[in-house]
């Protein structure tokens, strides 16, 4: 590697690793309040559950912004080669993986999910607050509480109310 090359390296190292470093907290937070808020309610049986198809591929982007910090690093010190491959070899193969799990979610994990969800309970609701949207789908335990524009927390508190008539009127 020239001297002007690495030069230019250590200059976009200014504006590279805080990218790398936003998608990786990025990340982590969205696997943190979303993608794992998501299973515990699959899990709890919750009244209600949002299912995004591509919150798979999330868990490949820390993966991703990590190894692309050690390559920009690696690149702006001189290294021998077989050093700088293990981390491009480690970044390539993370970005194909994740991208085909994007196209697992997309082929096979939304399909799925209107299969599975009735078979656990659950109704689908595109009426509730924040749709329609393509990101996203709402499933509720009982269709009574698919009312057009309440929140997911009131179809919560709709399953925490005690059990009498008025428990399921709009």
């Amino acid at each position: 590697m020239q001297a002007t090359d690495i030069a230019q390296i250590r200059k976009s190292l200014i504006w590279s690793i805080p990218s790398f470093l936003l998608i990786l907290a990025l990340s982590i937070w969205s696997i943190k309040y979303s993608f794992l808020n998501t299973i515990i309610d699959l899990k709890n049986s919750s009244a209600s559950v949002r299912i995004t198809p591509l919150h798979l591929a999330i868990v490949y982007f820390p993966v991703i912004a990590v190894t692309g910090i050690i390559a920009m690093i690696q690149k702006s010190i001189p290294c021998k080669e077989r050093t700088l491959k293990i981390a491009e070899r480690i970044f390539a193969f993370s970005v194909f993986t994740g991208t085909g799990v994007v196209l697992l979610c997309f082929f096979v994990v939304t399909p799925l999910q209107y299969y599975a969800m009735p078979k656990l309970g659950y109704t689908r609701c595109n009426i509730l607050e924040d749709h329609p949207t393509i990101y996203f789908t709402d499933w509720v335990k009982n269709p009574d509480w698919c009312v057009r524009g309440k929140s997911r927390e009131w179809v919560n508190e709709q399953a925490r109310l005690p059990n009498d008539s008025d428990h399921g009127s709009r």
